[in-house]
């Protein structure tokens, strides 16, 4: 749950200014910074876990669930990435530069007028990349320490005969829980998308 609740959060927020910054704003090399982003997506997940596990090495860092945190961000982002961008895609700007016109700043708009319109998105990215993390193995596995993930340690009984019927429950839960909240964040994706195309065309 604290891996889980981490990588969302952290995700979210990348995602969110990612996101942003990639639908907003033409500069260069924006394409060229989304397929990095987008990346984790199309290699091996093992090349990707090995990779991680030598930088984290040699950056001195002690395997721990803080480095499972940090692998699983990465992961994570795209998919956050591709919610928010669709929340973003259609959202009214006239309603940002309304707000700039009555005073707001920047980040008074961003905070009062922005987050709140794409609010469906951003809870949809949280409960995305909380699946995706509950569920993570490979990533889990070559960069937990002593303290084991979930998955990890659904893998680490599987040795037991005895414990099996447990195991498989717990499986049978988990499956059950991601399906849950991935059923619901697709309501809200495409909530969010219906309500930002019905408002962009209510104040066009």
């Amino acid at each position: 749950m604290a891996v889980g609740i981490s990588a969302s959060i952290l995700s979210t927020v990348l995602g969110i200014l990612a996101a942003r910054s990639i639908t907003r704003y033409r500069y260069p090399g924006r394409r060229t910074i989304n397929g990095l982003i987008m990346a984790p997506l199309v290699l091996p997940e093992v090349i990707v876990a090995i990779s991680m596990l030598l930088v984290m090495l040699q950056l001195g860092l002690s395997l721990s669930l803080f480095t499972v945190v940090l692998g699983h961000v990465l992961v994570c982002i795209p998919y956050s990435m591709t919610v928010l961008t669709s929340g973003f895609e259609g959202f009214d700007r006239s309603l940002e530069e309304a707000s700039a016109d009555l005073g707001e700043s920047a980040f008074g708009t961003f905070r009062r007028v922005t987050l709140p319109m794409v609010a469906p998105a951003i809870i949809s990215s949280l409960l995305v990349c909380f699946t995706i993390s509950l569920d993570e193995f490979i990533i889990a596995f070559f960069l937990t320490g002593t303290e084991a993930t979930l998955p990890i340690y659904i893998w680490g009984q599987l040795r037991f005969a005895a414990k099996l019927p447990g195991v498989l429950a717990l499986g049978t839960l988990l499956l059950a829980a991601s399906f849950v909240l991935m059923t619901v964040a697709e309501i809200l994706r495409r909530r969010a998308a219906r309500r930002t195309q019905s408002e962009g065309g209510l104040y066009a």
